[in-house]
């Protein structure tokens, strides 16, 4: 047995002598007051030694009491405490006993009580220490009643018994004290040694519990758990995050009542694993989640309810989204080049021939102006092809840190001058704390992408006298790891059904359009690695085109003067293919 198991935990050490001290004060109070209300006369009779006595002993053993009640509070060594307060207890029943007949008192039990106490508060160690000090006062007792020794005043303990008797009696209350210092030391051994496990599997189950709510808690996906009643019991942080609603608002309500289409469809087929549906937060925000579901055991296997785990994959749909667009836009640009490289030859050769005729013939006016019809129409066919090719076949980009901010500032301006409208307002916005916005950017395509969203949302908007707004802002995304363009007008928006279609190569809705200018948008920042999203804005209640860049670490050299290049240009590279409506 090692060391730490002979002896009781010190952790409750403390509350044993608490105990202790109560345990002495219900004694005293119980037992030596009853001897004094019973012997009425004692409270007149002072002079009376065993009178006298038990009042003493209860007196004192109270003041006692409050001495090692305010030694528990005080005192740091409470193993000295227990040793002074079971040799004090031995003292008070030595002199109980004595005073109350020696070996024929009816106090005799107290001392095996005293052991018990000992070995309870203080070990086994402690408790043969008690015995033997039994033991000594039994031995005193004995010579006192053989007259070897004389007790004066107190002619009780003056008995009449043999030799061998006394000897026989005497080994038997030693031998008693003893056997109840082992026994008793023994089961407070075992009982320290039990505490010390309940406390340690105590401690185990409270880290287990705290480890499992951390778990729980830390998943980024949404968890809850629901009794066979459909009622909700367990709601963890990531669920509170996705649905909207608190821990508090779905504990005990029914799962109808968080996700109704989750109860529909589990109602239909309660063994569903896997299903994906579309949720409204209380905020109005439609999102999709998948969700998961699978059964809840109880200790004993027996069905105890449901385990759903669901995550928001609406970021998941939209880049889902994205590739498919991806590839079409790739099976569509290689075809766009073969057909491209088919027609260029022969409208050069329409176009020379027409050319031809019009210099040799002598042709009259209606003649000559249809020559020229078709010589227009052959450039205007050429030009669709050119940018059929641009898109099909993009040029290497030139990437260099840039500051989004100046870039975009020199775009708005560059695009007021050049398309002046008196109700037109263009503002610029970022954080205050935002003094650039270094990204890896080709600085051409970055221009030609900023005007063509510009230009769209000018010409998305009515010519009415009410004034038209853009807003652009620039911003970090939550993950701090992207830079977010946001290009917002107050137009009247994209219909819902044209919003996954808008990126697609010749889909337009302007009657001279191409429907190539937000195709080459989407595959410039593909290139960049980046991300182009619309929706409806919130705010302005118009389109919103969102762009992501990645973060750079720095700027590159200065950039070129943008109003300074305007000004010796056509913009022709800003104002192609920027074609939507």
């Amino acid at each position: 047995m090692s060391p730490s198991s002979r002896e009781l935990p010190e952790i409750s050490l403390r509350e044993r002598l608490g105990v202790l001290l109560a345990f002495r004060v219900a004694i005293v109070t119980i037992l030596l007051g009853g001897a004094v209300v019973t012997n009425a006369s004692a409270l007149s009779s002072l002079a009376d030694p065993e009178n006298l006595t038990f009042l003493s002993l209860i007196v004192g053993t109270y003041l006692l009491t409050i001495v090692y009640a305010v030694g528990l509070r005080f005192v740091r060594n409470l193993k000295v405490l227990a040793v002074l307060q079971i040799a004090g207890d031995m003292l008070l029943t030595a002199i109980l006993v004595i005073a109350t007949g020696g070996l024929d008192s009816l106090f005799v039990f107290l001392f095996y009580i005293t052991i018990i106490n000992a070995a309870g508060v203080a070990g086994r160690r402690t408790a043969l220490l008690a015995a033997t000090a039994t033991a000594v006062v039994f031995i005193y007792l004995a010579l006192g009643a053989t007259q070897i020794l004389v007790f004066p005043d107190i002619e009780v303990m003056r008995t009449q018994r043999t030799t061998g008797a006394l000897l026989y009696e005497i080994s038997l209350h030693i031998s008693a004290a003893y056997l109840v210092a082992i026994l008793a030391g023994y089961l407070a051994n075992r009982l320290g040694e039990v505490t010390g496990e309940l406390e340690r599997q105590h401690s185990n189950v409270v880290e287990l519990r705290a480890l499992n709510a951390n778990i729980l808690e830390s998943l980024n996906s949404g968890l809850l758990t629901i009794n066979t009643d459909d009622r909700i019991i367990f709601f963890n942080r990531a669920a509170e995050d996705i649905t909207g609603h608190t821990a508090s608002e779905a504990y005990g309500n029914p799962l109808a009542k968080v996700f109704p289409e989750l109860a529909d469809r589990l109602g239909e087929n309660p063994d569903m694993p896997r299903l994906e549906s579309n949720y409204t937060r209380p905020g109005g925000d439609e999102i999709c989640l998948g969700f998961s579901v699978s059964p809840l055991l109880n200790s004993q296997h027996q069905n105890a309810g449901r385990i759903v785990i669901f995550q928001d994959l609406s970021e998941v749909k939209k880049l889902e989204l994205e590739n498919k667009r991806a590839e079409r836009l790739a099976a569509i640009g290689q075809l766009a080049a073969s057909i491209a490289h088919e027609i260029r030859n022969p409208l050069a050769s329409i176009s020379g021939s027409v050319e031809m005729l019009e210099s040799m013939a002598d042709l009259d006016e209606d003649d000559a102006m249809l020559m020229r019809i078709i010589v227009r129409e052959v450039d205007r066919l050429n030009h669709l092809i050119t940018d059929f090719l641009d898109f099909s076949r993009p040029r290497p980009l030139n990437i260099v840190d840039t500051d989004l901010i100046k870039m975009t500032g020199e775009v708005i301006g560059l695009f007021q001058n050049k398309k002046s409208d008196a109700h037109l307002q263009v503002d610029l916005e970022f954080p205050d704390d935002l003094d650039a916005a270094p990204a890896p950017v080709d600085r051409e395509a970055l221009r030609q992408i900023l005007w063509n969203l510009l230009n769209n949302a000018r010409e998305a908007m009515p010519d009415a006298d009410g004034a038209g707004r853009i807003r652009v802002s620039i911003a970090r995304t939550d993950a701090q790891t992207q830079w977010r363009i946001s290009v917002e007008d107050n137009g009247p928006g994209i219909p819902a059904p044209q919003l996954e279609r808008i990126f697609e190569p010749f889909f337009t809705t302007k009657e001279t359009g191409t429907g190539l200018g937000l195709a080459t948008i989407h595959r410039l920042i593909k290139q960049h690695d980046g991300r182009i999203h619309a929706a409806q804005s919130d705010d302005l209640g118009g389109a919103r085109f969102d762009i992501e860049f990645p973060v750079a670490t720095s700027l590159s050299s200065p950039e070129p003067d943008l109003q300074g290049l305007a000004d010796k240009s056509d913009n022709t590279n800003f104002e192609r293919s920027a074609d939507l409506f």
